[in-house]
């Protein structure tokens, strides 16, 4: 516990760089963006956000609502990763602080990357472009719900004086809680398309989510 409230410490200053840049971008997106923020944060419980948004935006998935967001989804992952290394001494990649912190972005970044090129082609492959974007657009939707949810939690994580070993492992568990249920809403919302073709959502979740991270894996320890 102390060794980790020493570490933690120690890194608050380029660790408040990166959580003041997370939250410039929140305020931004909620002057530009503010009703839509509103929605999204809300749709764990309501399929709202998705209902009215995405026949607005089919045709433009990428745009900057989405950026700005994303921009926070893989930092704030990023941290909860190095959080969990530093926390518990596993830093196998042999750096310490903000080098394991640099790390660990550029293997997120690699990751949603190969993600995003491996799903771009097997749908322009199978002719299947509109269905991939719809399928796109709310995994990222809920995932960006799941980060906003996250994100106050771990600013105790970070600057809570006693207790932060287990603070952070509330934290974690409601993460993978959090993503379990992200993934229990996709396949609700997409039923009757999942159970249809069952082989080829098989093929998709071995292809485009176990094998990206078996990679990573392999290539980091």
């Amino acid at each position: 516990m102390l060794e980790a409230s020493k570490i933690i410490y120690e890194n608050n200053d380029w660790l408040t760089f990166i959580l003041a840049f997370i939250l410039i971008v929140l305020v931004l997106v909620k002057v530009l963006f503010n009703e839509k923020l509103l929605d999204t944060n809300t749709l764990f419980f309501s399929k709202k956000y998705l209902l009215i948004y995405y026949n607005k935006e089919k045709n433009s998935v990428f745009n900057l609502f989405q950026l700005l967001l994303f921009t926070i989804q893989f930092l704030v992952i990023s941290i909860i990763i190095y959080l969990g290394f530093d926390f518990f001494e596993q830093s196998i990649l042999g750096y310490k602080s903000v080098y394991l912190f640099i790390s660990i972005l550029i293997i997120i970044l690699i990751y949603f990357g190969f993600k995003f090129l491996s799903n771009f082609f097997l749908a322009s492959i199978f002719n299947l472009q509109k269905v991939q974007n719809k399928l796109q657009y709310e995994k990222n939707s809920y995932l960006n719900n799941l980060v906003l949810w996250i994100l106050p939690l771990l600013i105790f994580c970070i600057y809570l004086n006693s207790f932060q070993v287990i603070f952070f492992k509330i934290t974690f568990t409601l993460f993978i809680v959090l993503l379990c249920v992200r993934y229990f809403l996709f396949i609700a919302n997409n039923k009757k398309l999942v159970f249809n073709h069952i082989f080829y959502f098989i093929l998709y979740l071995c292809a485009l989510e176990i094998a990206p991270l078996i990679i990573i894996f392999k290539l980091t320890f």
